[in-house]
């Protein structure tokens, strides 16, 4: 690379909700930290006018959460792109080494991450990189807001409920066959109660979601079901995250995340469980996939984590 380059990364990130931001931001995040590159201040603090108009709790503004530390302010990117950069998008997630004439010519180059993976496998680049890339975003976070996550507890079984501008399913829909659609309550409650019958007892469930109570009443009538309190997305991602055993809503990249950050036990409707997001040695120990207890028997992995997080009998599955 030319010795009078200047190498600026920006996280271009969507207007979309804090699952979808923080895909771009990780990719960007770590292909500046593996080439030891500066990076612009993302722009968490975007309004939206759909959640407002759709009566949603989290409005997707998320400024206020994080902090501009260990970045560089934009204007400094401003300036770069008055000097007629080299732009470069969405670059491989790698080292760039040398010789490579692509960045041989002096002046600034930009590399600008602003596309969302694949829904296939959202997490295919980033799964061996978890210890950095949870460490860069604990980092963003500001101080005080670190502070008040750090003292929530953390839930037994952890349910998150995507609602928001996820539809309902129509009479006659197929589930199986459709995406942008709310995870049926029945496969919850299936699932909900194949697990405590597992353990044994009513092991405590903690609800997470987007949806009103008077939507969620359904599971908030369960025994021992109770809704965490709600702050942000942002605390809601990493309470949830903490989970002992997680039951995650299908299609949602905040459920992924919560699943990559805490790499705890997750479950997921089986029509609706692609590419995961643990590496290879966590995914042998701990269970992400598919279940549903109308058409699968439980899995050994998935068994062996109930026992191992709730110490619970296990004679009924004898």
């Amino acid at each position: 690379m030319h010795p009078h380059s200047q190498f600026l990364v920006y996280p271009q990130l969507p207007r979309a909700g804090l699952g979808n931001m923080l895909l771009v931001w990780a990719r960007a995040i770590l292909f500046a930290h593996i080439n030891s590159f500066p990076i612009v201040t993302p722009a968490w603090g975007q309004f939206a006018i759909g959640p407002y108009l759709r009566g949603e709790r989290d409005k997707r503004y998320y400024g206020h959460l994080f902090s501009r530390r260990n970045y560089v302010s934009r204007f400094t990117y401003l300036l770069a792109s008055l000097k007629k950069p080299h732009v470069h998008n969405n670059p491989a997630i790698s080292k760039l080494e040398l010789p490579d004439l692509e960045f041989q010519a002096s002046g600034y180059h930009l590399f600008i991450f602003n596309q969302l993976p694949h829904w296939s496998d959202f997490f295919v680049d980033l799964k061996e990189h978890q210890p950095i890339v949870k460490d860069k975003l604990l980092s963003s976070i500001r101080p005080s807001v670190l502070a008040a996550i750090s003292k929530r507890s953390a839930p037994q079984i952890g349910v998150h409920i995507r609602m928001g501008d996820f539809r309902t399913l129509k009479p006659g829909d197929d589930f199986t066959q459709l995406g942008g659609v709310r995870t049926p309550f029945s496969w919850f409650i299936r699932v909900i109660d194949t697990i405590r019958e597992i353990a044994g007892c009513d092991v405590p469930v903690t609800i997470f979601s987007d949806g009103r109570d008077c939507e969620l009443s359904e599971l908030l009538k369960l025994p021992q079901a109770c809704r965490a309190p709600t702050t942000s997305a942002l605390s809601d991602m990493l309470t949830l995250s903490k989970s002992k055993l997680l039951i995650a809503s299908s299609g949602s990249t905040f459920s992924y995340w919560a699943s990559y950050l805490g790499q705890c036990p997750t479950i997921w409707h089986p029509a609706h469980f692609h590419g995961g997001v643990f590496p290879q040695d966590v995914s042998q120990i701990k269970f992400e996939g598919g279940f549903d207890p109308q058409s699968t028997s439980v899995p050994d992995l998935l068994i062996h984590n109930l026992r191992s997080a709730f110490k619970a009998s296990y004679s009924s599955l004898k």
